[in-house]
């Protein structure tokens, strides 16, 4: 007596399984298609035109190959944009981190009205950033400021100073903002990887006396690295491309104090004019955030390979 055939079965599998990948790409397409239309064709099309000279008037393009880049790479503005955005970036990153680790360990701990600071933390990452820069250049403003206000009361200064008139304290209070309004994030970030370290690890750490520091070494912060990684990566990214707060506070001011390489953008493409030179510079922010993003990628696999 032949066998029965099994081919029926394993073609209905095999059809099923086909059904699922096409309703899994009907799924994704929407956002397949926005990704396309908003981030990778612009991408394209600045990268083509950073290799054209163009017209501001007419949007007349004529090829001058590199002629962009190196024009870019002899401006001093170029490079003093350039250290300002490092500046900015990892300031800014760093304290965030710090920060955003010593509160996610405070609201992770059982305290009395937890729960109501933990929604608390959160409110400046709820704030606009342009009623954030409003409400610092109000603060900081020499006339109605409460900031000249408060120091000249507690016998500090003697007159009102133009905080966001000299280039270097600018810089330094877009960079206060930006701590401020984004270390609830990483405050979020940790202490959602918090809830998941292994109780047990600790429990054992503490039966075999270990201190509160070894715990933190040895058991918490092996389990936070890989969140920690990921969360220094967005925020060196988002930071690295963030235009508005830097550009809101002093429009790239005083004397180009706060131009960072996304306000250069702005004022090579809309002020200058310079339109291939403003997609060269974002050429090479691409090229140095992917390089910037390799590194981390690295230090997540490590971070991963160590915990496992």
């Amino acid at each position: 007596m032949s066998k029965p055939s099994v081919q029926p079965q394993a073609s209905s599998r095999f059809s099923f399984a086909v059904s699922d990948f096409w309703l899994a790409v009907l799924m994704v397409s929407p956002a397949l298609l926005l990704v396309l239309i908003f981030a990778i064709l612009p991408m394209i099309q600045g990268l083509y035109a950073s290799f054209f000279r163009i017209e501001a008037a007419t949007l007349k393009m004529h090829f001058n190959g590199i002629t962009n880049y190196v024009w870019l790479l002899k401006k001093p503005l170029f490079w003093q944009s350039l250290l300002r955005s490092l500046i900015w970036v990892i300031s800014t990153t760093v304290v965030q981190f710090i920060l955003g680790i010593g509160i996610s360990l405070l609201l992770h701990q059982e305290l009395r009205g937890r729960n109501l600071a933990r929604g608390m933390v959160l409110f400046p990452y709820l704030v606009p950033a342009v009623v954030l820069s409003l409400t610092w250049r109000f603060i900081l403003d020499p006339t109605m400021g409460v900031f000249n206000r408060m120091l000249m009361d507690f016998g500090l200064i003697h007159r009102p100073i133009s905080f966001l008139g000299n280039p270097h304290l600018a810089l330094l209070f877009v960079i206060i903002a930006g701590i401020w309004k984004y270390t609830p994030f990483v405050v979020l970030m940790l202490l959602a990887r918090l809830q998941v370290v292994p109780v047990e690890l600790e429990e054992a750490a503490k039966l075999d006396g270990a201190s509160g520091w070894q715990i933190f070494r040895h058991i918490t912060l092996p389990w936070l690295m890989p969140v920690i990684v990921v969360t220094l990566l967005l925020r060196t990214i988002w930071t690295f491309r963030q235009f508005d707060i830097v550009y809101l506070f002093v429009f790239g001011g005083p004397l180009f104090g706060t131009t960072t390489l996304p306000v250069l953008i702005h004022y090579l493409a809309f002020d200058a004019q310079q339109l291939g030179p403003a997609a060269a510079t974002s050429a090479l922010m691409l090229l140095l955030l992917l390089a910037v993003s390799w590194g981390y990628f690295s230090w997540y696999e490590r971070a991963e390979k160590r915990l496992s």
